[in-house]
């Protein structure tokens, strides 16, 4: 087998292992996901926020400790954009104020 054709092989391999991992990921956030939704009627149920900031603080600071390739800008911008998904699904409602005439 030519150089090429070992290196096109080994390709088609890795790809195929990101894809198992991409899988296994969106069942993780599924399951994230799952957990979010009775975390969020807990939280109707004793009148709490659901901005937590605290919380999301303490979650990227934690994932943070752990990543040994991601650099932590890259780490928290994942997980923000995670926690808002999960902000979305608790039902969080961003306002935003404006002062004008109407739009």
């Amino acid at each position: 087998m030519s150089e090429n054709g070992r290196e096109n092989k080994e390709l088609e391999q890795l790809r195929s292992e990101i894809n198992k991992i991409d899988d296994n990921l969106i069942n993780l956030l599924n399951k994230r996901a799952d957990a979010v939704l009775k975390i969020g009627k807990i939280k109707t149920f004793l009148n709490l926020d659901i901005f937590q900031p605290q919380r999301e603080k303490e979650i990227i600071d934690r994932i943070n400790k752990k990543s040994s390739i991601l650099t932590s800008t890259s780490i928290e911008a994942i997980w923000k954009e995670i926690i808002g998904a999960c902000k979305v699904l608790q039902g969080s409602i961003i306002k935003v104020g404006y002062l004008g005439p109407k739009g």
